[in-house]
């Protein structure tokens, strides 16, 4: 072995970096690998046609083996294409996972880089990894690009990697940005208190529709009687609680404060009024008790307006006066009008002591 010195700039060690990622820091294998590069260089400028197929040979046989073994198997692109739109917003199970994504021999980051570039090209996926990180095994905050590619590919491959991540590393998702040809996901570091559990922001970036999937295959015949019912009535239905109807039935008037508080996990008088009335839209029209929910939040001229179509004004009333009950619960002073169609509650008010009733145009006293 010979041994001679080098002297290396800075510029020169930035550029060599991402080799002595590779090597733990080796500087002499960081060298002779670029040696190697260099020589491999060489040879195909001189050999190009003879290099291009002994490349060629080799993933044909790479593809062919794992075809023989099982492990992959030929499918037309447009019916594979069509799977993964398909399946879009269902997480993929983590048994699934685990095929593609090994936990036991992917353990950093810079190895999972290293996986996906080189099973993208043998099975001719055609996208390209890089990643930034702080740390190696447990990195805080962390970077991906995914470049090249089909589209709906891409998009299966970013979320397997996430789900990976989100499981292993406790990465979870932060943001993506999607581009015509890439995706860049941004993820952080985070605490999990269950290891089963989905992290928050991989459930919402790939999962928007997964708890409807597994409910539809838990009970098919009920979703799907409830979609044709839904359907065949333009939508015309109001989906009740069980209690909540029993009361209407008895003529008594319902609580339904219980369902704010269970959606909030906290009493309506700890829900300020810009969180409750977001919360309140989402709860009374997600049953069609209501047509629409228009809210302004902002300080000052808090207002919710409330479109239905119902003729008798029985219900109006009633419907008021449940609501109503909601926002006298969390202590919020108000005043409601209602014409035809439309049922106005107005917080816009000082809050003084004497006011703690709900006012109504018509002068109906609902207390």
């Amino acid at each position: 072995m010979i041994r001679k010195n080098v002297s290396l700039d800075e510029v020169h060690l930035q550029k060599l970096q991402p080799l002595l990622e590779k090597h733990g820091g080796n500087l002499s294998a960081a060298i002779r690998e670029v040696i190697d590069l260099v020589s491999l260089d060489s040879e195909r400028s001189q050999i190009p046609e003879e290099t291009g197929d002994l490349k060629n040979r080799k993933s044909s046989e790479v593809r062919e083996q794992l075809i023989q073994n099982g492990e992959c198997v030929m499918i037309n692109q447009q019916t594979m294409k069509w799977l993964v739109k398909n399946s879009a917003g269902r997480l993929m199970d983590e048994d699934v996972v685990h095929e593609l994504l090994n936990p036991y021999l992917i353990t950093t980051v810079s190895g999972l880089k290293e996986f996906l570039n080189s099973t993208s090209k043998t099975t001719g996926w055609k996208i390209e990894v890089s990643c930034s990180f702080r740390g190696e095994v447990v990195p805080e905050s962390f970077t991906m690009d995914f470049v090249g590619g089909d589209r709906d590919f891409r998009e299966l491959l970013v979320e397997t990697v996430c789900i990976f991540l989100s499981r292993w590393m406790d990465l979870d998702v932060e943001a993506l940005h999607r581009k015509s040809n890439s995706v860049t996901v941004y993820l952080i570091h985070f605490v999990r208190h269950d290891s089963q559990s989905i992290s928050p922001g991989v459930r919402k970036h790939f999962g928007a529709k997964d708890l409807l999937y597994r409910e539809i295959e838990r009970k098919p015949d009920f979703w799907v009687t409830l979609a044709e019912l839904y359907t065949k009535f333009n939508y015309q239905r109001v989906n009740l609680d069980k209690s909540l109807f029993e009361a209407l039935v008895a003529g008594k008037l319902p609580d339904i404060t219980k369902y704010f508080e269970l959606k909030a996990d906290r009493s309506l008088r700890e829900i300020p009024l810009s969180e409750l009335l977001p919360l309140f839209k989402y709860l009374v029209v997600a049953p069609q008790l209501v047509n629409d929910v228009e809210i302004c939040t902002e300080k000052g001229k808090e207002q919710i307006k409330i479109r239905h179509d119902y003729s008798e004004e029985s219900v109006v009333l009633t419907l008021i006066q449940l609501f109503s009950n909601v926002f006298n619960a969390g202590w919020h002073s108000f005043t409601v009008n209602y014409v035809s169609e439309l049922i106005i509650f107005d917080f816009s008010l000082p809050d003084t002591p004497e006011l703690d009733a709900v006012k109504v145009s018509s002068g109906l006293d609902l207390e």
